[in-house]
């Protein structure tokens, strides 16, 4: 029974749906003892048929049987154990580790044996010294020619004793000395009964082995036996085994100390860099945060002002912006009715609904000193503590006032505009009656706070001291805008979606809510 059984090969290759059949239909036998050159010209199918005795291409149909055994190609570890305890690779360009000694260079394969470390060195040194190069054990591949080169990977592919060594083109790169001895080598592998399978496209190759299958086009066209093969004399050989982890972190520091100095400027440019992107990550966060923290130190991200606008006409065009100027110099057109201020509070995710007055202008009088400014609004929840620079926020039933700088300054001039806090000062502006008769509001009130938040003309009250300065007046009492204070941040859009939905007497009762993002003066929260 042959040692090595290939049945009815068969392996296609695939540009899109376009089939190019390269092995059509193989079938061969192998004895252990046998130096089998397959030749053929480039594109015949030789590489690809060594890789599906290696074990190395899959995808195929037919058989490769293994001392009677059918290898099934689909199982991983099957086909690993296959690899690692039967084949054994001569690759043309010699595939040597550049960072490794000769000798180290032989002990990798050994180190998928069961030897111990001593008997793993002196097999390798055999091995070596069986090439001919037990004096050149210390150096790297660089430092080797190219016999010498192939020589070590001859001596790598026996060293875990493999029955089957696979050589593809192992003469391709060498001259004519360098051929011969390595040829030479590769028959006395054979004579040792292993089986050896060289691929080549020189006649000289085969001519050297003990039978020549010639390869065309896919199909063995020609098959010739040049002499019998060698005889076989059983043996136990190595036992194979994984590689061990020692031996994989062994040779990454083997690697390491090789280009110690090159390594070490890859390792730095890779820290430096990694260092940079953390950096400016780091940066970019902190910045944001920072903003937000100023953005939130001021105004109440929970919070949204709404304000009533016609829900005929869409929200930023030229006649709804006109309609807006309309209705802040008319007062009565800005109210919001109690049905409205109801249907606001029964929104769910909502914690508390503020309603609040908001003025287009007004004098400030102190001991015959005039200071005007144009925007006056209550204070709300949609302020923080953080909007007052000095003294207190007007919160509260009493008569209070957070002033701006700018109208402390014209009250009390550039020096003392501070001694403005606990001043009683006058607050006068245009309204509409009831009946639609200009009048006059006028009401003192307490100098609680200075906002110095580097915008001018601002003053904000409290609610109560507002609302009695319009009843003296007997002008209307309903809020001109409603702060809604959302219970979390997540429900803020969610609830400015739901005001812009609501409906009063079939029309809708706000369009285009405004959420909260300004510091004093909050001029933009009409919308």
């Amino acid at each position: 029974m042959a040692f090595l059984e290939l049945d009815g090969i068969h392996k296609s290759y695939y540009l899109g749906k376009e089939e190019f059949p390269v092995l059509k239909g193989i079938s061969l036998d192998f004895e252990r003892g046998e130096f089998v050159s397959i030749l053929g010209e480039s594109g015949g199918g030789k590489s690809t048929l060594m890789n599906i005795i290696g074990g190395l291409d899959r995808q195929f149909t037919g058989q490769v049987k293994i001392d009677g055994k059918v290898l099934d190609h689909s199982k991983e570890k099957e086909m690993d154990a296959y690899r690692r305890g039967t084949i054994g690779y001569i690759y043309q360009s010699y595939n040597l580790i550049s960072h490794l000694s000769v000798l180290d260079n032989v002990l990798i394969s050994l180190d998928m044996t069961t030897l111990n470390r001593e008997e793993r060195k002196q097999r390798a040194i055999d091995l070596l010294n069986q090439v001919g190069l037990g004096d050149q054990m210390k150096k790297h591949p660089n430092k080797l020619s190219g016999g010498q080169k192939q020589r070590v990977a001859i001596a790598r592919a026996l060293a875990s004793d493999p029955k089957i060594i696979i050589a593809d083109e192992p003469t391709g790169a060498l001259d004519s000395q360098n051929t011969k001895e390595v040829l030479e080598l590769l028959d006395g592998i054979a004579a040792q009964g292993k089986l050896v399978i060289a691929v080549t496209h020189s006649q000289e190759v085969a001519d050297y082995g003990t039978r020549i299958v010639h390869l065309a086009d896919g199909v063995i066209d020609n098959e010739t036996r040049l002499k019998d093969a060698y005889p076989v004399q059983e043996d136990q050989g190595l036992a194979p085994r994984k590689m061990p982890a020692q031996a994989t972190f062994r040779n990454a520091y083997s690697h390491l100390t090789y280009n110690f100095w090159r390594n070490s400027l890859i390792m730095l440019g890779t820290g430096i860099g990694l260092f940079a992107v953390l950096l400016f990550s780091g940066l970019g966060n902190g910045v944001n945060a920072f903003i937000q923290d100023q953005i939130n130190s001021l105004v109440n991200p929970h919070s949204i002002n709404v304000m009533k606008v016609d829900s005929t006409k869409k929200l930023g065009s030229a006649a709804a912006q006109a309609k807006m100027a309309q209705m802040a110099n008319d007062p009565t057109k800005m109210a919001i009715s109690d049905k409205q201020l109801a249907s606001l509070e029964h929104l769910k995710g909502v914690d508390a609904v503020e309603p609040g007055y908001a003025f287009a202008g007004f004098t400030a009088t102190y001991n015959g000193k005039h200071s005007n400014g144009n925007g006056l609004k209550t204070w709300t929840k949609a302020y923080t503590d953080n909007s007052v620079t000095y003294g207190k926020a007007p919160t509260g039933n009493g008569d209070t006032i957070l002033i701006s700088k700018n109208v402390a300054v014209g009250l009390m001039g550039t020096k003392d505009w501070k001694q403005a806090i606990g001043k009683t000062i006058k607050i006068s502006m245009p309204w509409l009656s009831k009946a639609g008769q200009p009048v006059q509001a006028i009401r003192d009130v307490k100098v609680v706070g200075i906002s110095d938040s580097g915008q001018t003309s601002v003053t904000v009250m409290s609610y109560s001291s507002a609302k009695k300065m319009l009843e003296s007046v007997k002008a209307d009492t309903s809020p001109t805008f409603v702060s809604v204070n959302a219970k979390s941040l997540d429900n803020v859009k969610s609830i400015a979606k739901k005001i812009n939905n609501i409906k009063v007497n079939g029309r809708y009762a706000f369009l285009g809510i405004t959420l909260v993002t300004c510091s004093i003066p909050c001029n933009n929260t009409s919308g």
